[in-house]
């Protein structure tokens, strides 16, 4: 009698690509981009079943089971740390921020010794002015003009102004900090309201090892999860995560899986 044949092997060591299609306010998929580098993408998928307990006899025993949910969720991980993660990290947008030339002469600051102080600030500008010359302090009542160095330091490029300690300039002293403003702009990242991203989630596998099949989510939502770190010590490189949960769409399923495409003789 011949033994039964062997399973073929199909071991893997997945790797690949993840590309991110938005969807816009009337559902509609845009042209997606990918997120880089992903260290980890792990799907996982949870069942729910409803027993039923026949009770024709003394002992109460399970006769059947049925699956009545599933949930499909999946986990991202990107040490790629570019403008469009870190916007879908902060759940926010990615933009430019464009200052405009021109000389403030009065711009009233009280100051301590030894403090910081960001010139320029505004409701339109929160993190300030950028890119600063001709700086003058001068004491509220313009009669005292304060020396560079020796009162005061200023970081012309961030727009920052520091009391040096030991200096003219007192404790709780009123000063009036003129200077000009250069035309600049530069990008920023604002932090949005919190909604999920809606769209759909595609990998291109490329792998290690093994045969590659294409994941197809055609309706997923996106939500930050995890820590990003700021400042740290040692060399790991920073790492942004990120929440998939997978979702089945009117018109399709939840999930494709598509091996690679063969030309049929």
């Amino acid at each position: 009698m011949a033994a039964l044949p062997r399973v073929k092997k199909e071991y893997q060591i997945p790797r690949g690509r993840l590309v991110f299609y938005p969807f816009d306010a009337d559902g509609k998929r845009l042209g997606g981009r990918q997120f880089g580098n992903c260290p980890g993408f792990s799907l996982s998928v949870e069942g729910e079943k409803a027993p039923h307990y026949s009770s024709q006899g003394g002992l109460r025993e399970k006769d059947e089971e049925i699956l009545i949910e599933v949930t499909r969720k999946a986990g991202l991980t990107t040490d790629n740390i570019s403008s469009a993660n870190l916007g879908l990290f902060l759940s926010g947008t990615v933009e430019t921020h464009t200052q405009a030339s021109g000389a403030v002469t009065a711009e009233k600051h009280t100051v301590e010794p030894g403090r910081i102080y960001q010139l320029g600030v505004t409701p339109g500008a929160p993190t300030g002015a950028r890119n600063i010359s001709v700086v003058v302090l001068k004491s509220e009542d313009d009669a005292t003009t304060y020396e560079v160095d020796k009162d005061y330091l200023v970081d012309v490029s961030l727009g920052l102004l520091q009391i040096v300690e030991g200096g003219a300039i007192a404790a709780a002293t009123a000063v009036s900090v003129g200077y000009t403003r250069a035309q600049v702009s530069w990008e920023r990242i604002k932090s949005g309201n919190g909604t999920d991203l809606k769209g759909a989630l595609q990998l291109i596998a490329d792998n290690a090892h093994g045969a590659n099949r294409d994941w197809f989510f055609p309706s997923v939502t996106l939500s930050p999860t995890g820590e990003l770190p700021l400042i740290q010590d040692g060399n790991d490189y920073s790492q942004i995560g990120l929440d998939v949960e997978v979702l089945k769409p009117d018109n399709g399923e939840a999930v494709y899986v598509d091996g690679r495409a063969a030309l049929i003789p």
